[in-house]
């Protein structure tokens, strides 16, 4: 038998070598993915699938499609059938956002992040709630019809539907009908109702404008296939003292900045470039924060154009009562890419530059 202590003392010589190495990360890249799922040996990926159901309606707009969504027991959502039928009812719009009346035992929160509200069953155990959240449109409302909805089925384990199948919609609503619509007055909306088995994956939960993610029962409502994004990955250089967040599907980087009891987040996200009109996004960062909307004309004195490399970035800064944005918007091919810083304000006075930074170090390949 050959002597291993020589070997064996290689190796440890080469890992102490490699872990001696700077922690520090200076650079990214985001590499080409699969289908989007999670790691095997995630909690998501372990989590064994649990009966649901689920009831989601879309109301289609411009330059916005709005999403309302409930996931819950087949036994829970059953009970919550006619309320939710009659709240997609009493919906409309003022202003170009949606109003409501509220069934007695649900309650109503403010929104956060993507959701422009939450609405709870009160006293559900476990709980239920619906989200309201709105997306920018693509030019072809059935692709955004079809794609949102096939990505719910296949959440649920059910199979893909075709377009003629999503013109057949029934114009009845019933708990075990899986497609039909409802009239908003005058404004159709289109319902499932779909029962099946779910994994506990947070990341598949909300709607995702078109071409934002693809494959796997991962949030894509444009064509049901990887994105774009996943062939031409990102590169950029991270700021000294942000930490990796929680990344991963439509979120191609994220990073946490924490100061004492100051804490924000920025994430690297893209969409399809049809979805993304600049503008109107703008105009929902400003809402996030609770700024007024402002117009076209106004655009140009409300932001600032950032080099990244030889494409052109729109920057906002946008400082409201309570929290702050730093957003930028890059127009690349035939995806939009935003970069947005969300939180504190202090930290986002502090961390203007650096994020500037970040911005005009984005390169693609």
């Amino acid at each position: 038998m050959k002597p291993i202590f020589p070997v064996l003392m290689t190796i440890l010589l080469l890992l102490s070598v490699g872990c001696s190495k700077q922690e520090e990360i200076t650079s990214y890249t985001v590499p080409k993915t699969d289908s989007g799922l999670a790691p095997a040996g995630s909690d998501s990926a372990m989590a064994p699938a649990k009966e649901v159901r689920m009831l989601a309606a879309i109301l289609p707009g411009s330059p916005q499609n709005w999403f309302f969504k409930m996931t819950g027991s087949p036994e829970q959502v059953k009970a919550e059938f006619d309320r939710f039928v009659q709240f997609l009812k009493s919906v409309s719009m003022k202003a170009g956002k949606p109003e409501w009346k509220l069934p007695e035992n649900w309650t109503q929160e403010p929104g956060s992040s993507m959701r422009f509200a939450t609405l709870k069953v009160k006293d559900s155990d476990p709980p239920v709630e619906l989200s309201v959240i709105p997306l920018p449109a693509s030019s072809n409302l059935n692709v955004d019809l079809l794609s949102n909805i096939n990505r719910w089925r296949d959440q649920v384990g059910l199979g893909n539907i075709t377009e003629a199948q999503l013109k057949d919609a029934s114009d009845t609503p019933a708990l075990d009908t899986e497609l039909f619509t409802v009239k908003a007055g005058d404004q159709p909306l289109t319902v499932v109702s779909l029962k099946g088995k779910m994994a506990a994956n947070p990341m598949s939960r909300a709607p995702f404008a078109s071409g934002m993610m693809g494959g796997g029962g991962r949030p894509a409502p444009g064509p049901v296939n990887p994105p774009a994004a996943a062939a031409s990955p990102v590169k950029f250089e991270t700021p000294k003292g942000w930490k990796p967040g929680r990344s991963g599907g439509m979120r191609k980087a994220a990073f946490n900045i924490t100061e004492g009891d100051e804490t924000g987040e920025v994430t690297i996200i893209d969409l399809a470039k049809d979805a993304s009109p600049l503008l109107p996004n703008i105009n929902r960062w400003r809402g996030q924060v609770g700024l007024k909307d402002i117009t076209e004309a106004e655009l140009p004195k409300q932001s600032e154009q950032l080099k990244a490399g030889d494409l052109e970035a729109t920057y906002v800064k946008l400082i409201g009562p309570q929290e702050a944005i730093l957003g930028a918007i890059i127009y690349r091919g035939n995806l939009a890419w935003f970069v947005k810083y969300k939180g504190s304000t202090k930290l986002a006075e502090q961390e203007e530059a650096r994020f500037k930074q970040l911005v005009q170090s984005i390169r693609f390949k």
